[in-house]
């Protein structure tokens, strides 16, 4: 009876492994199997108690360090094993939002355990809102989720990624780091033609790869959006559509911010939706065009989440299988919202 478990188990087993696990670990709802993305693989995880275990495993997997940049860290789990890493000889830094509350919880008990936690000099009107961990430099979760105590149940998306993607990640940590005042040399990035890594700070990167993805669009254009309020985006949008890109894009209830250019574009003749909510957000911020290039991260598409804000957003590009991945999951919640 086991053996018979066991071999139902592994049967339906994603092939999205984290760094050191000794076998592929299982996912649910709409996680894909490992995607080439160039010189990188692609591990699409939306949001769901698998993709925690997803992050659990690398980091109870690390040999040598784990960097952590989290703008929401409440989750006791992942607090824990961080220490345990600690306590058995692994680097860890975390940088951290000091002025998010939760957050700095769990950086006072990280720090009272030895674990090295450097807070990000946010300034006003900004906020440290990256989510991104990279394990012995080798793989990366990169993404919108927060690690908070609902993260989960929200609706976005994070990717698990291997390649060169990572060591540009980790450039991006120890610019971070630098900013924040530690000595760190930086790298500077390596070709990726794969996956493209992309922040706001100090360079505004973000926005300009999102209006040129919709100026370029010819069939269709899929969005997720927590917010959107960026007059920039509004009208790139208006223009995809006049010239006869179907467009549909949906947006989180509870951001009314988002209600006037909602309307705006709803009068053009742009289909939107507000997605159908049980309690959970709609916490993605995810573009997907012609069904085959994608953008995704931590910005909300807001003139905050593109100027002010530290951000780090990942840019898929002419990648149908990657899209299809994202697409899985913003058609469900398309469906269920109309």
């Amino acid at each position: 009876m086991r053996k018979g478990i066991l071999a139902a188990l592994a049967a339906v087993l994603t092939g999205c492994a984290s760094l050191g696990a000794a076998v592929p670990l299982p996912h649910q709802g709409f996680a894909s199997a490992v995607l080439a993305a160039g010189p990188d693989t692609v591990c699409v995880l939306p949001d769901s108690p698998a993709t925690f275990t997803t992050i659990l495993a690398a980091i109870n997997a690390a040999r040598s360090e784990v960097d952590v940049e989290m703008y929401e860290f409440g989750r006791g789990d992942i607090r824990d094993a961080l220490i345990a890493d600690h306590q058995r000889g692994v680097r860890v830094t975390v940088i951290d939002d000091p002025t998010v509350s939760v957050t700095a919880q769990t950086r006072d008990q990280l720090r009272a355990a030895g674990v090295t936690v450097v807070d990000y000099p946010v300034r006003p009107m900004m906020i440290d809102h990256v989510k991104l961990m990279i394990v012995d430099g080798q793989v990366a979760v990169i993404g919108g989720i927060n690690w908070g105590a609902q993260s989960s149940s929200n609706h976005d998306f994070d990717v698990e990624l291997h390649g060169p993607a990572v060591s540009n990640l980790l450039d991006v940590f120890q610019r971070d780091l630098a900013t924040a005042g530690e000595t760190q040399d930086v790298p500077s990035p390596v070709a990726d033609g794969g996956v493209h890594v992309l922040s706001t700070l100090p360079r505004d990167e973000i926005r300009p790869v999102a209006v040129s993805l919709i100026d370029a669009a010819r069939k269709s254009i899929d969005l997720d959006l927590y917010v959107l309020t960026d007059a920039t985006i509004v009208n790139a949008l208006e223009r995809a559509y006049a010239r006869g890109v179907q467009i549909r894009l949906l947006l989180d209830p509870s951001q009314r911010p988002s209600d006037q250019p909602a309307a705006e574009l709803s009068g053009a003749g742009i289909d939107v939706r507000l997605y159908r909510s049980s309690g959970e957000l709609l916490h993605a911020k995810v573009l997907v065009t012609d069904s085959e290039n994608v953008l995704f991260g931590s910005a909300n598409w807001s003139l905050g989440g593109f100027e002010r804000n530290h951000e780090i957003d990942v840019e898929i590009p002419s990648n149908p299988a990657a899209a299809s991945a994202f697409l899985s999951q913003m058609n469900s919640d398309w469906a269920a919202s109309g």
